[in-house]
């Protein structure tokens, strides 16, 4: 985590020296689209490759996708109400979709159909090639994370009005993180207990809820419920964090638009200070940044603690 941030501190400092020249700001905006891609590519040969989640993703694939999609409902219904009742009349004004990067509408869907792609085939390459063992030995996410912070550090470093924004959040940003997480378990309890009522896969109510707690860390949730709960749980975990990442990445836009800017923020979980990051700055504005870190920040300490203890329910 603190390399991450060195990247994007490393980046601040860069734009903001090079904050009166146009060709570095635009140099980082296609490096984000590019790192972005990467990413979107090798998560897909991670899914592709692991014989763990392709063997059970038939039996077990429609569960986690409706606990991912529940916990997005969830959250994204709290920030409605946290927005309107606590942030609306002191929040920045919210540029128009594309508005911070020049793009259109259309492009932003464009886009998001790309990401789709690239996910997709990342998927087939895992499935067909040795991409998931290559990756597994090369640190290509991880150095592709380091270029994605670095470019968002130089296009926010270049704007000195963000730069300002970062150091006077209000007290009331705190209430963020915590709609985010109650969201998520609101969201995740709700579907469980309708699958449960339909007849679906058995599962506790403490997994489901050690399930929404990943907040769309997908890695370490997916791991740590593998180890407390076994395979199928740990799977279950993996995709449906895997969900709610892909949906807030796609979905950014239209969440936005529809729950305020606080939408894309809870939903992106502990992904808004990485992979969600750009699409945040790119529908929200960037005056949303320290927002989002915040937010990113406090949901990546509260995952291994949330997830251990409802496994621990569980057991």
């Amino acid at each position: 985590m603190l390399k991450i941030f060195a990247a994007m501190c490393l980046g601040v400092a860069a734009g903001w020296l090079t904050r009166r020249l146009p060709h570095p700001r635009r140099v980082a905006g296609k490096a984000v689209t590019g790192a972005i891609l990467i990413l979107m590519i090798l998560l897909g040969a991670e899914v592709g490759g692991n014989d763990l989640v392709l063997r059970h993703f038939a039996s077990i694939g429609l569960t986690a996708l409706l606990l991912g999609a529940g916990a997005v409902g969830g959250v994204l219904l709290a920030a409605k109400a946290l927005w309107r009742y606590s942030f609306r009349k002191v929040a920045p004004k919210t540029p128009e979709p594309g508005a911070a990067t020049g793009e259109t509408s259309s492009g932003g869907a464009r886009f998001s159909l790309v990401i789709v792609g690239t996910f997709a085939l990342g998927i087939v390459l895992g499935i067909c090639t040795p991409a998931a063992r290559w990756t597994a030995s090369w640190p290509l996410a991880l150095w592709a994370l380091y270029l994605l912070m670095l470019a968002v550090g130089i296009t926010i470093g270049s704007d000195t009005a963000t730069l300002r924004s970062v150091v006077r959040q209000p007290g009331r940003s705190l209430l963020v993180p915590l709609a985010t997480l109650l969201g998520s378990w609101a969201g995740v309890s709700l579907v469980w207990g309708l699958l449960q009522l339909a007849g679906g896969r058995p599962m506790l109510w403490s997994d489901a809820m050690a399930v929404g707690s990943g907040q769309g860390y997908y890695s370490l949730s997916g791991v740590l419920l593998a180890e407390l709960r076994g395979p199928e749980i740990g799977t279950i975990g993996l995709l449906a964090n895997i969900t709610r990442e892909m949906l807030t990445v796609v979905g950014a836009a239209w969440m936005a638009k529809r729950f305020s800017p606080l939408g894309p923020i809870c939903s992106g979980g502990a992904t808004t200070m990485d992979v969600s990051l750009p699409g945040i700055i790119r529908y929200c504005g960037p005056q949303y940044l320290a927002l989002a870190v915040l937010q990113g920040v406090i949901a990546d300490l509260s995952v291994p603690f949330m997830v251990p203890f409802f496994a621990g329910l569980a057991s």
